[in-house]
């Protein structure tokens, strides 16, 4: 729009109009429509299909593309409403979830599917995961000698004994795609410090019962006392950790589900397309299996 308020056309660089509106293109539009058709046919006269086919997908672009501008089909010179307008232009649209065509990725009852089986198969990993940890005897409040690589208080690099301190458990992480319960830690002798953001970590359970074994391991090793550490196994879960609902795993399911991002990784997961194992239990469990590839 120019300084005084008038339109200019960047095709035809007429004012009174945008390029949306501009009628030299919407004519021109039409003019390429009635070309291909013309061709479409003379090629097919000739005996050549291909050709023939090559010029029919061109003019049934430019019909779209006149439509849309339009709403007038070139096909039957008739002016369409705004509704059937949009309904033949989402016989064309390609979900950017499944790759199907006819709708989007909003209305794409294949992602409600799989939203639905990844919410079952996370509360199945969560109370598993659960179980695992109490188990192992490893909640807030322990005081863990784990084997660790670093800085020594003499600014001297390579693996040590430290003890950590179990601050809180990342309850939310834990779905099925990771299937594992994780501990924030911090060194014990800075839970005093101001910014202890800078003396924590966050590992699995697995990780720290791990961590925990090489530290006595080496203290075995070197003839050493074996360092005691303070179990306390205090797991708290919020409320509806153990039934999860859609709300609830918000994060999680933006995690396995993503809307941004590049085409590929907005695509559906294989673990979906093509599921094993705990996945097929849960498809059949609820009743999804005619959805499902490979799953009877």
């Amino acid at each position: 729009m120019s300084w005084s308020g008038t339109v200019t056309c960047s095709h035809c660089y007429k004012r009174g109009h945008n390029k949306r509106k501009c009628p030299e293109l919407s004519e021109r539009i039409k003019s390429e429509y009635e070309g291909a058709i013309s061709m479409a046919n003379q090629e097919r006269e000739n005996g050549n299909e291909n050709d023939a086919k090559w010029y029919e997908e061109r003019a049934e672009h430019r019909r779209e593309k006149y439509l849309k501008r339009t709403k007038i089909d070139l096909a039957t010179g008739e002016k369409v409403t705004n509704k059937a307008a949009k309904t033949a232009r989402m016989k064309n649209v390609t979900c950017g979830y499944c790759g199907l065509t006819g709708h989007t990725r909003r209305v794409c009852e294949v992602v409600k599917r799989d939203k639905l089986v990844f919410i079952e198969e996370s509360r199945r990993e969560r109370l598993a995961a659960f179980e695992h940890a109490a188990n192992c005897g490893i909640g807030v409040g322990s005081m863990l000698p784990i084997r660790t690589s670093g800085w020594n208080a003499d600014q001297e690099y390579g693996t040590y004994t430290t003890l950590r301190y179990v601050k809180s458990i990342d309850w939310n992480l834990c779905d099925s795609s990771r299937p594992k319960l994780f501990a924030y830690h911090i060194d014990a002798r800075k839970l005093a410090a101001p910014d202890q953001s800078r003396h924590t970590s966050r590992d699995s359970i697995d990780n720290l019962v791990k961590s925990l074994g090489l530290a006595r391991d080496h203290a075995l090793s070197e003839d050493q006392p074996v360092p005691p550490a303070s179990l306390i196994a205090n797991l708290d879960p919020p409320a509806g950790w153990r039934e999860p609902t859609e709300q609830s795993m918000k994060e999680n399911l933006q995690r396995e589900f993503p809307t941004k991002g590049n085409r590929d990784n907005k695509r559906r997961n294989w673990s979906y397309k093509y599921p094993e194992g705990n996945t097929i239990e849960v498809i059949k469990d609820l009743g999804l299996q005619e959805h499902y590839e490979n799953v009877s």
